[in-house]
């Protein structure tokens, strides 16, 4: 048998991890009627002449005045896959309190234009304003629904993360409070956001195990050929948001989540702080073991070029009490 060229050798592992990741997408979609049966509401905006659409969900009696949470999804994928990877939870959990909308909203081209100048995707090469998409859906649902416009919170996945990072940073007076999943802030010299400067509420989910977005920082290792460039490490991340307060601040607390499940061989420990002088929360939620994982109940079909799956903690069930806490 003909040896394969070491070019042709990392083209197919390259193509294999891209499959991977695309088969991980279509197994969401394909199980998206068995996680959550209400189907989600549509709605197209056009923003500097590009049309972008959103999906959300509203409880059956939401009350007046609710909150609103967008769900951002990660790279390559789609808002409905984004659902479906996080077990429909958010939706659950709106039911529960009866005070929120979720949004899911779908990036161009399936990718965020974040903070990464590295980043060669067309939402980054064309420049999307994805900034002024978030404002755009705000108003919107300010105008239809009544929202408070003071309850207004973020979290996303990976790429979607990192488009958290870039709200909070030029947005941070439009949203209550952020939560970003499996993602650290670019490095100084790959990072073209312009900055407010503001402390903001943020929670940090990430994974020491994480393949891709690493742990103690470096060069984004995502599979599918898309350059990032490189990102600090979580504790940088961390430090970056509790610096913004340029205050007091002291550490609330150091929790250990139960180890409920032995076998995912995973453990997390919660970091939480209050800024003295803002009143803002940052948390970090450092998962042992985890991978660039969306931590939840409902779906665990992760390809192992993700990593190891934490099957102890519910990230939709945390996020949603972090949103909850700020005052």
């Amino acid at each position: 048998m003909e040896k394969l060229k070491p070019k042709t050798r990392w083209r197919n592992f390259h193509l294999r991890r891209i499959f991977f990741y695309s088969l991980c997408v279509t197994l969401c979609i394909g199980s998206f009627q068995s996680i959550r049966s209400s189907p989600l509401r549509s709605v197209h905006l056009t923003v500097n002449n590009l049309k972008r659409t959103l999906l959300f969900y509203v409880p059956k009696h939401v009350v007046q005045a609710p909150k609103l949470i967008f769900v951002l999804h990660g790279s390559g994928m789609e808002a409905k896959g984004m659902q479906v990877l996080t077990g429909g939870q958010f939706d659950e959990l709106a039911d529960e309190h009866s005070d929120i909308i979720v949004v899911y909203p779908q990036g161009y081209g399936r990718y965020w234009n974040d903070c990464r100048k590295s980043a060669t995707f067309d939402a980054r090469k064309l420049n999307v304003d994805d900034v002024a998409f978030f404002e755009s859906m705000v108003k919107y649902f300010k105008d239809h629904y009544a929202i408070d416009e003071q309850e207004v919170f973020a979290t996303g996945y990976s790429n979607g993360a990192q488009m958290c990072f870039k709200l909070a940073k030029e947005r941070p007076g439009v949203f209550k409070g952020f939560a970003a999943v499996a993602a650290n802030l670019p490095v100084e010299t790959n990072d073209d956001c312009v900055e407010a400067n503001q402390p903001v509420s943020m929670l940090l989910l990430n994974g020491t195990a994480d393949p891709i977005n690493p742990y103690d920082g470096g060069m984004v290792k995502a599979g599918d050929g898309k350059k990032r460039g490189e990102v600090m490490s979580t504790n940088q991340t961390l430090q970056c948001w509790l610096a913004l307060d340029k205050g007091e601040t002291t550490s609330q607390k150091v929790y250990e989540f139960p180890d409920v499940n032995e076998s995912d061989k995973s453990t997390a420990v919660e970091y939480a702080y209050d800024c003295v002088q803002s009143g803002k929360k940052v948390v970090l939620i450092k998962v042992i073991n985890g991978g660039h994982i969306f931590m939840n109940a409902g779906f665990h079909l992760w390809p192992r070029v993700f990593g190891n799956v934490n099957k102890d903690i519910s990230a939709p069930q945390i996020i949603v009490e972090f949103f909850r806490s700020l005052k």
